[in-house]
């Protein structure tokens, strides 16, 4: 546990962070994050999480692949999320342009709205999906962002939810209470995107199993238990870093609770197409997969790679 002057320290360090990048040409800060990121790597003790990261990434990549090289583009991808990630709070509708091809599926998001229940966007740890939300609210959209506090960093819970409602972005901490079901439908009812992380089950005790990359997986079946109570369509959708450095934002069909079998049928049954998207997305993206932590046969703990590893002050917002 973060004593008080820990927390405050962290914060002050990642302001200062957001100060050195989030005002500079995003050129540059391109520039500043390659090297940055090489630099770190290649000086730093990454063994353990290069290890986590290459055994994660072992049912996706195909035959062939050279793990280890595949491994080191992920982690310098992600020194490129931590880039954009820290420029969130300067972020201007006038960046949108340079940052985003055209917005792919906005259609799905009009009509969901249209009808009036509001609309469930589930994503995953791909990508940069912090930069969905932002996206969205830059529309004009009303956003409600699902979180779970960081058990390991106090001061990257705060952060994160700082920048997130710096933009208007409704933050509800699912780990806070019960009430936080109440809250989401609330939420839609007002006829709000709500936006979630759905490739890990970080809090629910009765998640469903299902297989993914032919393996067994947990995945969290409020996603599906939400659209059942409401009626709002689930929307699967990521932001992946694409050609010249600019991200493709993508909402998908739409996906509905089947209206035939018991709860805990349709509960599964939904979130099998989900999972299916999932893992096409994730398998055609591997390398942007931002997974630290061990994700085949344990239990998540946010940021526990850093731990692991002794990097406790490395700056590592995941969830």
């Amino acid at each position: 546990m973060s004593s008080d002057a820990d927390v405050a320290r962290q914060l002050k360090r990642y302001r200062r962070m957001t100060t050195l990048v989030g005002w500079w040409p995003r050129w540059l800060a391109r520039v500043f994050s390659v090297f940055r990121t090489r630099w770190v790597l290649a000086t730093g003790d990454f063994d353990k999480v290069r290890k986590i990261v290459s055994d994660n990434l072992d049912p996706i990549l195909p035959p062939g692949v050279d793990r280890a090289a595949a491994t080191e583009r992920l982690l310098r991808n992600y020194g490129m999320f931590l880039t954009d990630y820290f420029r969130i709070p300067a972020m201007k509708p006038s960046w949108m342009k340079s940052m985003f091809w055209p917005l792919q599926g906005m259609e799905h998001i009009d009509a969901a709205l249209a009808a009036g229940k509001g609309a469930i966007l589930a994503t995953a740890h791909l990508g940069n999906w912090e930069l969905g939300g932002i996206a969205m609210r830059m529309r004009g959209l009303g956003v409600t962002a699902v979180a779970v506090p960081d058990s390991l960093n106090v001061a990257v819970t705060q952060w994160r939810d700082e920048a997130r409602r710096g933009h208007g972005i409704e933050v509800v901490n699912v780990a806070t209470g019960l009430m936080a079901p109440l809250e989401l439908a609330r939420a839609l009812e007002a006829n709000r995107v709500v936006a979630m992380l759905v490739d890990r089950n970080f809090v629910e005790s009765d998640p469903v199993e299902l297989d993914f990359f032919g393996r067994k997986a947990k995945f969290p079946r409020g996603p599906a238990l939400l659209s059942q109570a409401t009626g709002a369509p689930i929307l699967p959708a990521f932001v992946i870093m694409g050609a010249k450095g600019k991200y493709v934002a993508e909402v998908g069909t739409p996906i509905r609770c089947p209206e035939e079998g018991t709860k805990r049928e349709r509960t599964a049954v939904t979130t099998r197409k989900l999972v299916d998207v999932l893992e096409r997305k994730i398998r055609e993206n591997a390398e942007q997969w931002y997974i630290f932590d061990p994700y085949w046969g344990g239990e998540p703990q946010s940021n526990t790679a850093r731990a692991v590893a002794g990097l406790k002050d490395m700056t590592s917002p995941l969830q």
